[in-house]
C-alpha cells in the first residue's frame, strides 16, 4: 500500500470508523517501513460531518462539482467585465442562469449521495456541501483542496458566495439600459399629487420593508455561520476525545502485557530458583 492509497481509503471510509481505519493504516505503513508516511497519517483528523459529506460529493458527483467550479469561473470573468465597463448584459445573464442551474444540478447530486450514505434528508449538510463548493471556486487553493477529497473542515467563504448576483443584483450604471428622457408632464391637480404623494409615501415603506428584510436576512446568516462554528468546534473536541480513547486504550493493552512480561518473569525466578535448591540438595548428597 502507498501512502496515497492510505490517505485515499480512510478519506473514504465512515465517520465512526474512521479512528480506527486511520490506526491501522498508519500501521502498515510503519510495517512497510514508510515511517513517515506512516507518523502522518496518524496525525490526520477525523472530517466534520458535512466535510466528510463533501468529500464523498467530490468522488460521487465529480462531473457536477466541475460544471458548477467551472459556471463560477465564468460568471466572476463576466461580472468583471461588466464592473470594469467592457462586458455584455446578455453574457452576464446566460452565466447567471447557467451557475444557477450548475448549483440545483450539484444540490440536487449532493441529495441523493448524502441520502445513499445514510443521513436522509439532512439539509444542513447538504447546504454545507454547496457552501463548500461555492468557497472552493474563490480561489485556486480553495479549488484545489476541494478536489483532493481530503477536507476535514469546512472552507471559509462559501456560506453567500454569488449570493447577490443569484438574486438578481443591478447591474452597474454605466452599462445598463438607460431610460430615454420622457417629455415634460402637464400640471397635475390637487388630487394627482395627493396621490402621488401617497405613492411616494407607499415606496418609501416598502422600501425601508425591503432593507428591514435584508438585514434579517444577515442576521440570519451571521447566525448560520456562528452555528457552523460550534458545530465545527464540537467535532474538533469530538476527535480529540476519540483520540484520547484510543491513547488510553493503547496505554491499557501496554499496562497488561507489562504485567504479562512481570507475572513470566516471576515464574522463570520461581523455577530458577527451585532448580538452583535441587542442585545444591545433590551437592550436598555427593559430599556426604
Amino acid at each position: 500500500m502507498t501512502p496515497r492509497e492510505a490517505r485515499e481509503e480512510l478519506f473514504t471510509t465512515a465517520p465512526d470508523a474512521f479512528v480506527d481505519t486511520r490506526a491501522r493504516l498508519a500501521a502498515a505503513l510503519l510495517a512497510a517501513g514508510q515511517k513517515a508516511e506512516g507518523q502522518a497519517l496518524k496525525k490526520v483528523r477525523r472530517p466534520s460531518p458535512s466535510a466528510w459529506a463533501t468529500n464523498q460529493v467530490v468522488r460521487r458527483a465529480r462531473a457536477e462539482v466541475d460544471a458548477f467550479l467551472e459556471a463560477s469561473a465564468r460568471l466572476r470573468g463576466s461580472q468583471g467585465a461588466i464592473v470594469a465597463g467592457r462586458g455584455d448584459r446578455g453574457v452576464y445573464q446566460a452565466d447567471v442562469e447557467e451557475l444557477r442551474q450548475a448549483t440545483g444540478a450539484l444540490t440536487a447530486a449532493a441529495r441523493r449521495i448524502v441520502d445513499d450514505l445514510g443521513r436522509a434528508d439532512d439539509r444542513p449538510i447538504i447546504e454545507r456541501v454547496v457552501a463548500n463548493a461555492r468557497a472552493a471556486a474563490l480561489t485556486d487553493a480553495g479549488r484545489k483542496a476541494l478536489l483532493e477529497g481530503a477536507l476535514v473542515v469546512d472552507l471559509d467563504g462559501g456560506a453567500d458566495v454569488f449570493g447577490g448576483l443569484l438574486a438578481g443584483a443591478a447591474l452597474p450604471t454605466s452599462v445598463a439600459t438607460r431610460p430615454r428622457e420622457a417629455p415634460p408632464a402637464p400640471k397635475s391637480t390637487a388630487r394627482e399629487e395627493e396621490a402621488r404623494h401617497r405613492a411616494q409615501e407607499g415606496a418609501r415603506a416598502l422600501e425601508a420593508a425591503r432593507r428591514d428584510e435584508a438585514a434579517a436576512r444577515q442576521t440570519a446568516a451571521a447566525t448560520e455561520a456562528a452555528a457552523a462554528r460550534t458545530r465545527v468546534s464540537v467535532e474538533e473536541a469530538r476527535r480529540r476525545l476519540d483520540d484520547a480513547h484510543e491513547a488510553a486504550r493503547a496505554a491499557e493493552r501496554a499496562l497488561r502485557e507489562a504485567e504479562a512480561t512481570h507475572r513470566g518473569a516471576q515464574r522463570d525466578a520461581a523455577e530458577a530458583e527451585t532448580r538452583a535448591g535441587r542442585a545444591t540438595r545433590r551437592r550436598e548428597s555427593l559430599d556426604k
